[in-house]
């Protein structure tokens, strides 16, 4: 398979979002927007890239803002921050523009989406509920951030101390507990929160070293309350229930990233949603041992197999 063709999208409001794309030799089954999450970039993706053209399928994915090479605004570009989720939706849009232009003709458009990439996936189909269909063909959802895991920390204290370091003006500052990546960070251990296997632990952080301009710290302290205040909405007062394109979610039981329970009550708010555990898995499910992601990859193929029969007319345009 060839390499990804990288190039750069300037946003309305001046941004500067990189992105990349795969193509397939062949005229391709559909053209899937893969949606990153929280301090990811886009060579994290190449495995699952290379699968997903293997499968015939072209792959288009971009750095969010605030993270991978993207623009970052802030002097220290290690700290994650966001005022409000929205931004991260209006940027969505903006690039699912840009691949209905450049993908004219390569069939229908479907997302990919893990983690917080999930989040803004789920925001973006309650905002274009009432023609989602013209938006996307279905979405694939891969351990949503529909809620955040806190560990022992409360929900309600997090949320406390996040709406008090922002009205202290700390806005942009890390929240307590958070810092710069270190290196240390990128040593697997068995008990890490994210995968169990070491390989694929070591994609996500070896181009670390080799390109450090990559590497994302925690999140500040208006990060968290973005981040609380669209679960809020996700989980209440978005009209889910609207949203008629298939959706199917994959919720990782031993996640520690996110909680799992929140995906069945979303799941349950969608209009036409499949949800499906996998009892083992931590929360990277397309990086997990192969054992587990061989059973995620049957899932997903099963999906998008029925999806692709019963879609009556390309989306992409």
């Amino acid at each position: 398979m060839g390499a990804p063709v990288f190039d750069a999208l300037r946003l309305r409001d001046g941004t500067r979002l990189r992105w990349a794309r795969w193509r397939t030799a062949d005229a391709p089954r559909a053209t899937i927007l893969v949606l990153t999450g929280r301090a990811e970039f886009i060579e994290k993706y190449a495995e699952t890239a290379e699968g997903l053209v293997a499968r015939g399928f072209q792959v288009v994915t971009f750095d969010w803002r605030n993270q991978g090479l993207s623009d970052r605004p802030l002097a220290n570009r290690q700290i994650h921050h966001l005022t409000d989720f929205a931004r991260l939706v209006d940027d969505l849009d903006e690039m699912v523009e840009r691949v209905a232009r450049l993908c004219a003709g390569d069939g229908p458009l479907l997302l990919l989406a893990h983690s917080m990439g999930g989040l803004v996936a789920t925001l973006a189909l309650a905002r274009h509920a009432e023609d989602a269909e013209a938006y996307c063909a279905a979405a694939i959802l891969s351990a949503p951030m529909h809620a955040i895991h806190f560990g022992p920390l409360p929900r309600v204290l997090a949320g406390w101390l996040a709406a008090l370091g922002v009205a202290c003006g700390w806005g942009e500052r890390y929240a307590l507990g958070q810092r710069d990546y270190h290196p240390a960070d990128g040593r697997f251990r068995p008990d890490n929160s994210i995968t169990s296997d070491p390989r694929r632990y070591a994609a996500f952080h070896g181009p670390f070293a080799a390109q450090p301009a990559l590497r994302v710290g925690g999140v500040s302290y208006g990060w968290i309350a973005a981040a609380l205040a669209a679960e809020d909405e996700v989980k209440t007062t978005l009209p889910l229930e609207r949203v008629r394109v298939p959706v199917l979610l994959l919720s990782a039981l031993q996640d520690r990233v996110v909680r799992a329970d929140a995906h069945r009550l979303v799941a349950a708010r969608l209009a036409n949603a499949t949800r499906i555990d996998y009892a083992d898995a931590k929360h990277e499910l397309l990086m997990e041992r192969d054992a587990i992601r061989d059973r995620v990859w049957a899932d997903i193929d099963a999906f998008l197999d029925k999806t692709l029969a019963s879609a009556a007319a390309p989306v992409v345009r």
